[in-house]
């Protein structure tokens, strides 16, 4: 296989079909490094979980590294093999950079991306946030990584819609599934278009079964 081009996204499987509940299998962790250093995605649950209802473990991976984030928020490196039923990866690098002010909500962030709203496009704040609420804890007064894509409308049913991300603390040991910030004091916020698009399908008879 060809090295993936920078800001290319690789995503596996369909959201529309994971919520149709193909929440098992997919690409191990050892394959991310083949599409991208830098992701989102959700591993499968483990199949010994009583509670087979509970939220699934995230996935960020940054500068190549994937941590699992379970959902009491807790941060840790992911195992080579973990399997993860949906994700996207790239390789990122960043083509603009800005230091938004202080107090920049999610909402301003998405503004940025408007004058692109056709096209995915990877992106990173990193530095302090003010707070960030995410699925799985609300953070005040925080320092880490937020990355994500921003994704057009066009495809919600892909890959969801709007800012999709993950945060992880600098000292990796926290993070979640973001909902809202406000950035603090020194953040940077840096991005890319998206050059072009892959798309692997998932090839056993489940997937054929869902109504997409």
């Amino acid at each position: 296989m060809a090295p993936s081009i920078p800001n290319d996204i690789y995503q596996y499987s369909l959201l529309s079909a994971y919520k149709a509940g193909l929440k098992e299998g997919g690409p191990p962790v050892a394959f991310l490094t083949n599409h991208g250093t830098h992701g989102v995605g959700v591993f499968e649950n483990d199949e010994d979980d009583a509670d087979s209802s509970r939220r699934p473990n995230d996935m960020i991976q940054v500068d190549s590294a994937a941590y699992i984030i379970d959902k009491d928020g807790h941060a840790t490196r992911a195992e080579r093999s973990d399997n993860m039923p949906f994700v996207m990866v790239t390789v990122f690098s960043p083509t603009q950079r800005v230091k938004p002010p202080p107090r920049t909500t999610k909402e301003k962030v998405q503004e940025v991306f408007q004058h692109g709203k056709n096209t995915p496009m990877p992106f990173r704040i990193t530095g302090m946030f003010k707070y960030i609420g995410t699925q799985q804890q609300t953070y005040w007064d925080v320092k880490g990584t937020v990355f994500g894509y921003y994704i057009p409308g066009w495809q919600k049913d892909v890959s969801g819609e709007g800012l999709q991300s993950c945060f992880l603390s600098e000292d990796t040991k926290l993070g979640g599934r973001v909902l809202d910030f406000e950035t603090g004091e020194g953040a940077v916020l840096d991005w890319a278009k998206c050059g072009r698009f892959h798309l692997g399908f998932p090839q056993d008879e489940e997937f054929e079964e869902l109504r997409l």
